[in-house]
């Protein structure tokens, strides 16, 4: 029966110096574990996540497109055209619509300016011989621009964003410009 009690009191002393040194030895452990456990598991490497484009000095053009859809029963194709100078923008905005009671096209010019990858801008546009104004405000994200839609109110002749509501993201993706756009 002694040497039983030998055996586990060695085994109590080894227990405690464990406890007492847990701090040296566990990381290496783990460390060791998990080498062993990637040995025959590779590790995936996961996709690299883009940073939001950058805005730059000079002429830039974005494209944007919806189908029509029972929440939003227009087709909407838009064209921007844009330069930047200076943190000025400058440019013109294109597009069609057409739904279940209209169809039409307009054109307009933008001016604005630019403050941390952030265009806000005027629209000035005619849409079937009514001349309106339009407050916008597009940011950048991993393919080109997004315009915060917010819900506009009138204001002195201006429609500007209510930013005190919810807003929709259009995504405007980058293109090319050609002399032909």
């Amino acid at each position: 029966m002694k040497p039983i009690r030998v055996f586990l009191l060695i085994l109590i002393i080894i227990g405690l110096i464990a406890i007492a040194t847990q701090k040296l030895w566990v990381p290496v452990l783990v460390d060791k574990i998990i080498s062993y456990e990637n040995r025959n598991n590779p590790v995936i490497a996961l996709p690299e996540i883009q940073p939001n484009m950058s805005l730059k000095e000079g002429r830039q053009c974005y494209t944007y497109s919806h189908d029509a859809t029972t929440d939003a029963p227009y087709t909407v194709n838009e064209f921007i055209d844009i330069n930047i100078n200076n943190k000025k923008v400058v440019g013109t905005k294109k597009g069609t619509q057409s739904g279940p009671d209209m169809t039409n096209g307009y054109t307009g010019t933008i001016v604005g300016t630019l403050d941390k990858n952030t265009i806000s801008d005027i629209f000035s546009y005619t849409v079937d011989g009514s001349h309106n104004q339009e407050k916008e405000i597009y940011r950048t994200n991993k393919t080109g621009l997004e315009k915060l839609r917010y819900p506009l109110i009138d204001q002195g002749g201006i429609l500007v964003p209510d930013t005190t509501k919810e807003f929709q993201i259009f995504n405007y993706y980058r293109v090319e410009c050609t002399a032909s756009n």
